[in-house]
């Protein structure tokens, strides 16, 4: 304990005493582990399944001695796993979120104008969901798969190799190659099958967390800015305020600005089931995906119009609460819409260039012209009855549908440069109509059909990040004058 207190004591103190040298890197990064059996029994043998790691990085590197550097590491990761084994084929994933704290040393290998980079860190990743269970029913058969997860603190240690190209801005840009190696299995998964509904044991894995993993990273150095702060420094400027006239500088954005912003994100869309009487299903906001590219042309007064084009991704999800059947999803359309709108620059401290968000709103039209349809069923077990068997279905056609929307956001701008900045954003939006409406039906065991509608209208919300490039961004001559 006296050791771990040490090294956190000199963390900190070398955390507070920040040297020019320190950086801080945001970077993103995608990995793949296997499954391994433990056990195996019957006729139906199962491959190794994959799991696919999405993790968004954050680190503060601390310069040491000798090419040297600290590093602190808080990461936000997302792994895809796929519940069902491969002979049913079934291509639907579960995923769960969990969080990784830690620290470690790097070496830098100076490569010409680039460099090597060889680290070393460990951590504990910290996991929040505890388990999860699947089935699924075929004319002669039923399997039921449940993943238990290992909700204790997790150590690991990684080994990570960076190649790192310098950018006009002095910042760095760098590629990634990892491998992690975990102290305990993430999650345990038991496999069972039926041809007769009696269940027999088909086998046990287990994924320990080990895994490859290939990534990208940015890395603010503050080359650049301790640059531009000399220079100011050499017209008898005192430090503080050579600092504060460079920030000012650089948050400037002329009014004129044209910005072009192309963000990728996920989209919840809502539906709604018009009459469901005995509460089988439950209206649900679902996950999709939404790709959008825009521009804000600088009006006045911190007042920008903003037109927009959007590929949104609309999943129909059901939760059948009643018979235990879990969430059903299935994707109904792409939807393509354009964006009419506004957007204003909300500046908290006019005289210092600083700003507070962005925000915006306007209407949309989307558009649609297709087909589609599907089919579902889940089966659970009843004390009195045994078994309970549901199934419902529905189908679609709509030729030139038209969906009028509003919206209303929020964004925030992270300069990287002078030019390139990095967005996150969040949307609203409602209806304006009723949408389209979707005969659909299901079936509780040998009971009658129930004939109800699903209302599809727009209403939805959607998280986003990406970049924008800022264009006619020229300062007034005056400006500098004016400080």
């Amino acid at each position: 304990m006296r050791y771990y207190l040490f090294i956190f004591s000199i963390t900190i103190f070398q955390f507070i005493n920040a040297q020019s040298g320190n950086t801080f890197t945001v970077g993103l990064s995608s990995g793949i582990g296997k499954t391994k059996s433990t056990f195996f029994s019957g006729d139906k043998p199962l491959d190794n399944l994959s799991n696919i790691h999405t993790a968004l990085n954050f680190s503060y590197g601390i310069k040491l001695p000798k090419n040297l550097s600290c590093d602190l590491n808080f990461s936000i990761e997302n792994m895809s796993y796929f519940p069902y084994p491969n002979y049913l084929v079934r291509w639907n994933s579960g995923s769960q979120l969990s969080s990784e704290l830690g620290a470690g040393l790097r070496y830098k290998i100076p490569i010409k104008n680039n460099a090597l980079s060889i680290g070393l860190n460990g951590g504990a990743r910290l996991t929040g969901l505890s388990n999860s269970s699947y089935q699924t029913s075929m004319e002669f058969s039923y399997s039921k798969t449940t993943y238990h997860f290992d909700q204790k603190v997790n150590p690991f240690v990684k080994l990570q190799l960076s190649y790192e190209f310098p950018l006009k801005n002095k910042d760095l840009l760098g590629i990634d190659l990892s491998y992690k190696q975990s102290f305990h299995p993430i999650y345990s998964m038991e496999h069972q099958y039926s041809g007769d509904f009696p269940f027999f044991f088909v086998g046990t894995y287990t994924y320990s967390g080990n895994s490859v993993h290939l990534g990208l990273h940015y890395t603010w150095t503050k080359n650049k800015k301790n640059a531009e702060i000399a220079t100011f420094m050499m017209d008898s400027v005192n430090h503080k305020a050579a600092k504060k006239m460079m920030a000012t500088k650089n948050r400037f954005q002329s009014w004129k600005a044209v910005l072009i912003q192309l963000h990728q994100g996920g989209f919840m869309n809502q539906s709604k089931i018009m009459n469901n009487p005995d509460k089988v299903f439950k209206n649900f906001s679902g996950p999709g995906s939404s790709i959008r590219l825009n521009a804000s042309i600088g009006w006045k007064n911190n007042w920008s119009f903003q037109p927009g084009i959007s590929l949104d991704s609309y999943w129909l999800w059901l939760h059948d609460q009643k018979y235990g059947g879990g969430y059903t999803g299935t994707k109904l359309f792409n939807l393509f819409t354009i964006d009419l709108g506004m957007k204003r620059r909300m500046l908290s401290f006019p005289n210092s260039n600083r700003y507070l968000c962005n925000l915006n709103g306007g209407i949309s039209f989307s558009y649609l012209n297709g087909s589609g349809g599907a089919e579902g069923f889940s089966t659970s077990f009843d004390p009195n009855t045994s078994q309970v068997m549901l199934t419902y279905n529905y189908s679609y056609q709509y030729n030139n549908k038209i969906f009028p929307l509003a919206y209303i956001g929020v964004s925030k701008d992270l300069r990287l440069s002078n030019h390139l900045l990095f967005t996150i954003a969040y949307r609203h939006q409602f209806g304006l109509s009723k949408g389209m409406v979707i005969p659909f039906n299901y079936t509780v065991a040998n009971q009658s059909p129930v004939f109800t509608q699903i209302r599809v209208n727009g209403n939805a919300d959607c998280l986003s990040v990406g970049l924008t490039y800022r264009f006619n961004n020229k300062r007034l001559k005056t400006w500098c004058h004016a400080l």
